[in-house]
C-alpha cells in the first residue's frame, strides 16, 4: 500500500552551487519517551506520538530492566517481551506492520545488517535472568535517505506502539517479574538551511523521499513430518527487498524443518530451487557476522535477500540481487516438504517492501 509523505516547500536560492542533502543536513536523535513498567500476569500496550522535526529515518526503542528473580527465559528471549511492535503513518496505518519482538529482531538483523546485529551486547542486549533487554532499529529509512518520511507538520504525527506481554512471554518461573525500562527516540535528518555560508544552496528534501518501505507479514500452517507445504504470498503488490521465513512446530519451538529441496515460484517461472544447505551458504556469502560465525543463524530462520549490501563485495560490485517487482496478481510461492519431527507449527512470512512514489535516484535502486 502507498505512503503519501507529508509535503514540504522550501525556495531555493543563492549561490552559484549546490550542496547535496545529506552534506548540508545532520542526524540527529531526540528522546521521545520513557515508559517504566513492571511485567505482570497481563500485557500493557504503550503509544506515543513521534516528536515532529525533519525528516523521519525511524525509531530506536531501548528495552531495559532489573530486579528479575530466579526464572528461565525462553528460547526467543528477551525479544519475546515484547509482543507487539509497530509503527503507524499519519492517518493511523501502519508502516512497519504490527509484529512482535522476535520478528522485528530478525527483520533487523537480516534486511539492515548495518544497523547491527540486535543480539550484541553492544546493542543493550542481555539474557540475564535479573536484567533481560535489547535494543530495536525501527526505521522506514533503509539507508542514505531511501524510505524517509517528511515529519514537519505537528498536526499529523506519526506513532510508535508497542505492548510488553505477560510475565511469561519473558520466561518461566519468576518469583519477582523484571521491571522494564522502555525509551523510545526518534532518528532523523534535519531540515537543512536555504543556503551555505558560502551562498550555495542546498538540496532541501533528500532523495530518498521519493521511496517508502512498509514491513508486513502473514502466518501460515505448518503441516506435518513428511506432509508437502505450498505456501502462497498475500502480502505482493510492491517491490520485495527481504524476505524471512520463522518456523516453528506445535509448541512454538523454531525448527529447522525444510527438508529436501524448497523451490520459490513467482508466476510461471522458476526463482531457484534450493537446498537447506545451499540457502544457508548463499545466506552465509551475504551477512559478514553469518560468515565469520560471530552472530549464526538462529534455528528455525531462513533468509532470502533481494536487495544490494552498500559494501562492495571483494572491493569491485555491490553483493546482492535487485529488489523483487510484484504486483497484487502476481502468484509467489515456496514449496517444501517438512521435515522429521514436527506434528503442526507455523510459518512466518515477512516481507520488506519499498514503494515508489516518484522517480528513484540511481544509487538508490537496489538498496
Amino acid at each position: 500500500m502507498p505512503i503519501v509523505p507529508q509535503t514540504q516547500s522550501v525556495a531555493n536560492s543563492g549561490g552559484g552551487g549546490s550542496v547535496p542533502f545529506q552534506t548540508g543536513s545532520f542526524q540527529y536523535a531526540e528522546q521521545i519517551a520513557t515508559d517504566v513498567f513492571q511485567l505482570s500476569a497481563v500485557a500493557t500496550e504503550f503509544v506515543h506520538n513521534i516528536t515532529p522535526g525533519g525528516f523521519m529515518r525511524g525509531v530506536d526503542l531501548y528495552l531495559t530492566s532489573a530486579g528479575g528473580v530466579a526464572g528461565t527465559l525462553v528460547a526467543d528471549g528477551p525479544f519475546s517481551m515484547v509482543s507487539s511492535l509497530s509503527i503507524e503513518n499519519i492517518d493511523g496505518s501502519p508502516i512497519l506492520y504490527p509484529m512482535n519482538g522476535y520478528a522485528y529482531a530478525m527483520w533487523q538483523k537480516f534486511s539492515a545488517p548495518w544497523n547491527g546485529e540486535p543480539s550484541n551486547p553492544a546493542q543493550s542486549f542481555s539474557t540475564a535472568i535479573a536484567t533481560p533487554g535489547f535494543m530495536l532499529h525501527l526505521y522506514p529509512e533503509i539507508y542514505g535517505t531511501a524510505g524517509v518520511l517528511a515529519n514537519t507538520d505537528a498536526r499529523a504525527q506519526y506513532r510508535v506502539r508497542y505492548t510488553l506481554g505477560p510475565v511469561t512471554s519473558l520466561g518461566t518461573g519468576y518469583t519477582t517479574a523484571p521491571t522494564v525500562t522502555g525509551i523510545t527516540y526518534l532518528q532523523a535528518w534535519a531540515q537543512p538551511d536555504r543556503q551555505d555560508l558560502h551562498g550555495n544552496t542546498i538540496e532541501a528534501v533528500p532523495p530518498g523521499l521519493n521511496l517508502a518501505r512498509i514491513t508486513r507479514h502473514q502466518i501460515v500452517t505448518l503441516n506435518g513430518a513428511g506432509a508437502d507445504n505450498i505456501v502462497q504470498f498475500t502480502n505482493t503488490g510492491n517491490e520485495i527487498r527481504n524476505i524471512i521465513l520463522i518456523i516453528r512446530d506445535q509448541t512454538g519451538a523454531r525448527v529447522d524443518a525444510i527438508s529436501g529441496v524448497l523451490r520459490v515460484r513467482l508466476d510461471d517461472r522458476s526463482l531457484g530451487t534450493f537446498t537447506p544447505a545451499a540457502l544457508f551458504d548463499k545466506a552465509v556469502k551475504f551477512y559478514p557476522t553469518l560468515g565469520n560465525n560471530t552472530f549464526p543463524r538462529p534455528t528455525g530462520v531462513y533468509v532470502f535477500p533481494r536487495f544490494q549490501s552498500p559494501t562492495p563485495d571483494n572491493g569491485n560490485m555491490l553483493n546482492g540481487d535487485p529488489w523483487l517487482p510484484t504486483s497484487n496478481a502476481t502468484f509467489l510461492t515456496f514449496e517444501f516438504i517438512t521435515g522429521a519431527g514436527p506434528t503442526g507449527g507455523t510459518i512466518e512470512i515477512i516481507t520488506d517492501e519499498v514503494v515508489p512514489v516518484g522517480p528513484i535516484p540511481a544509487e538508490l535502486e537496489g538498496s
